[in-house]
């Protein structure tokens, strides 16, 4: 418990740090997004690199449903999306063959969205703008979105180091705060606290190293990335400095976890023979396939490593 309090005092520390402002952490989130408090429309936003694609569902004045597709280039450098909502007629229905349906190009005028984080922005309309936000319906609060498995890391002059963190329970600080508390995957005794700070709209990770090493996180995340700040100190002295780039991704959802853990033989050692021949033969069946593709990417890497030094 000694190790948790170090870390939670910690944690505060950051309240010292200035936070690291990102637009749209490598895009915006993707799925539903809506407008607080309204019901049965809203706005599935979806991106591929800077293609974004945005469909809005909603009503006409007499209560009819319509949807409109709006499409085009997201500019990643001003988080701004500019396209025309877009409606269709005479499409495909269940069970019906495949055909094209009637394009309506701008049927509902122009529209754009700026967005200013990855979870925030405000939508054009044809009577006016809207502020629209990620629509949260699976977390009952932000600290929530941690508990799983997640892999961070942080890129210190071009030398990466990072965790592997399994967040599956909570920790109350002597301060009352609730923490998600977790430890690096394969050891218990590596352990790590995360929360969310509403006055820096961030996520704070702190994982306990080696020895008396500390990885500490600021990051802005939403429920699959983050982007943000790291810092690697000793776990007597607070983070200093803007710290160097950090990321977060997923690995698994709380669901995953505990499925997995549930499935999991409690002694490998005491797998079933079906699974272990299950295991072996896959191994014998995909070893000289990966053997052969690992050693002509290896072969690659050497032209390549000769043709950039020429």
């Amino acid at each position: 418990m000694k190790r948790f309090a170090w870390i939670v005092a910690l944690g505060l520390a950051f309240g010292s740090l200035q936070a690291v402002a990102f637009t749209t952490i490598g895009g915006p989130a993707t799925g539903l997004w809506a407008h607080a408090g309204d019901g049965g429309r809203g706005f599935n936003i979806d991106i591929q690199g800077s293609t974004m694609i945005v469909t809005t569902f909603i009503y006409t004045q007499n209560g009819a449903p319509i949807w409109y597709l709006s499409s085009g280039t997201y500019n990643h450098a001003t988080g701004r999306f500019q396209s025309s909502y877009d409606s269709y007629s005479d499409g495909q229905c269940f069970g019906c063959p495949a055909y094209q349906p009637t394009a309506h190009s701008g049927a509902a005028g122009p529209m754009s969205i700026q967005f200013h984080t990855n979870q925030t922005a405000t939508l054009t309309t044809p009577n006016g703008p809207l502020e629209i936000s990620k629509f949260n319906y699976g977390f009952a609060s932000p600290r929530d979105l941690l508990y799983g498995e997640w892999v961070f890391t942080i890129n210190v002059g071009g030398l990466v180091t990072g965790d592997w963190i399994v967040f599956d329970h909570q920790y109350t600080g002597n301060d009352g705060t609730v923490y998600a508390a977790g430890h690096a995957d394969g050891s218990s005794t590596h352990v790590a606290l995360g929360s969310y700070s509403s006055s820096l709209g961030e996520y704070i990770i702190t994982a306990l190293q080696s020895g008396s090493y500390v990885h500490s996180y600021a990051l802005g995340m939403d429920d699959h990335r983050g982007l943000g700040a790291g810092w690697v100190h000793l776990l007597s002295s607070n983070p200093t400095g803007n710290g160097s780039g950090a990321t977060a991704s997923r690995v698994l959802y709380e669901g995953e976890l505990t499925s997995i853990n549930a499935n999991a033989p409690a002694n490998p050692a005491a797998a079933t023979t079906d699974q272990q021949a299950l295991v072996a033969s896959d191994k014998q069946a995909l070893a000289p396939e990966l053997a052969s593709e690992v050693s002509r990417q290896q072969a690659a890497l050497r032209e390549f490593l000769e043709s950039s030094q020429r």
